[in-house]
């Protein structure tokens, strides 16, 4: 009975896990389609472009009526000279470039943003992806763990019904089958806490029968100069910190502009009586204000220079760290792949057929069923790391590893 029960819970695991079996690259793409933090960055990025061709135009102009020499004592306009004006302030041509190379490098920034959030949110997903991969392969690991001690037991039972073997041995069996059952259960509760993470970062459900794509594949990893030299070019953090650079350079330039006039251009046509042309030009006489300007932006930039400095300090640091991570993942993997996972499925086996006629106790064969259940989820572990150090690396690089 206690088998039958056992048996109906794992049925339940794997029947309400859903239908979920998208390969990474359908999480990925979906991620990058509907994610709301990545819709909004390229919002961002959009609304900062749509600000550059603004810097371009002039200021609005000013149109006017005027009444002169209104006669003494008259209290109608009317009997004065009335004459339509026409006012356009220009902006001297070196505060305007300052102001368009501004906005671009303001874009420039945002661009880099939402690049950055791009990584960020995909390297969020792509550890979802890979956490679910694990619980998959653990319930999976575990449900053939959990028949082959069904199988156990009873073959332990019979052995005990006619003296073969101690009590101890089907009792043992038992433990190991009600240990295994709730693994399976625990899972099952963290199958569905993973697939909400992934769905939320996906902007809709997921849910799934067990088996995110079990063929993982990735790129071989890489010597750290490969991922510093990426990073130092296309690191979103690093990009954005050059786009500040430029625009605090522009607002120096600004800055230092203010020293040059803006001009004011004028028409007047008087009704009937021809017209007159004004030209006025703004006199920077307060010179220590624009100074003050000049000083302020040039050390706002010291500081943005630093930041970058800092900043692909700790691009070195990180690529490193996590390159360390990839390789010793990469090595783990290859290591139970070729030998430690063919050696513990031999061992299992052999001690099998050797528990069943004799020649080796139950510890024996428990041991080595252990030993393999553990080399799996190692191996599976090890993947996941893997996964998981190489998404971090792509979202240090700031592009897709190959």
């Amino acid at each position: 009975m206690r088998d039958r029960i056992i048996g109906c819970l794992i049925i339940i695991i794997f029947s309400t896990t859903g239908a979920f079996a998208a390969s990474l690259n359908e999480v990925v793409k979906t991620a990058l389609e509907h994610n709301p933090e990545i819709a909004a960055a390229k919002a961002d990025w959009e609304a900062a472009k749509a600000k550059i061709p603004q810097t371009l135009s002039l200021e609005d102009p000013r149109v006017g009526l005027e009444y002169e020499q209104i006669p003494s004592g008259s209290r109608n306009p009317e009997d004065g000279m009335k004459m339509y004006t026409f006012e356009q302030m220009v902006m001297f041509p070196g505060k305007i470039y300052a102001e368009w190379k501004m906005a671009n490098q303001d874009a420039e920034m945002a661009r880099a943003r939402y690049l950055k959030k791009v990584r960020e949110i995909l390297a969020m997903v792509q550890g979802a992806y890979f956490d679910l991969f694990f619980i998959d392969r653990s319930l999976k690991i575990n449900a053939e763990n959990q028949e082959l001690l069904s199988r156990l037991k009873r073959s332990a039972e019979a052995k005990y019904s006619v003296g073969q073997v101690t009590q101890a041995d089907p009792l043992m069996a038992a433990a190991e089958a009600e240990m295994v059952a709730n693994e399976l259960l625990n899972a099952g509760n963290e199958r569905k806490a993973a697939e909400a993470r992934l769905g939320s970062l996906l902007n809709q459900p997921v849910g799934g029968e067990p088996a995110a794509d079990e063929t993982l594949s990735f790129p071989k990893v890489m010597d750290p100069a490969f991922y510093e030299k990426a990073a130092a070019a296309n690191r979103p953090e690093i990009l954005e910190m050059k786009a500040e650079l430029e625009a605090l350079d522009a607002a120096q330039l600004k800055s230092k502009m203010e020293y040059f006039p803006d001009t004011a251009l004028g028409v007047k046509k008087r009704v009937d009586d021809g017209w007159d042309a004004m030209i006025s030009i703004s006199i920077p006489l307060y010179f220590w204000k624009q100074s003050f300007g000049v000083s302020a932006a040039g050390l706002r930039r010291e500081t943005a220079e630093a930041a970058l400095n800092n900043m692909r300090n700790m691009t070195i640091a990180e690529v490193r760290e996590t390159q360390a991570m990839a390789e010793n993942a990469e090595r783990t993997v290859k290591l139970y792949a070729d030998r430690l996972l063919p050696l513990a499925a031999q061992a299992v086996k052999i001690s099998q057929a050797a528990y069943q006629t004799g020649k080796v106790d139950f510890i024996t064969f428990l041991g080595a069923q252990r030993s393999y259940r553990d080399a799996q989820l190692k191996y599976a572990e090890n993947q996941v790391k893997l996964g998981k150090a190489l998404a971090m690396l792509e979202k240090i690089i700031g592009g897709e590893i190959k």
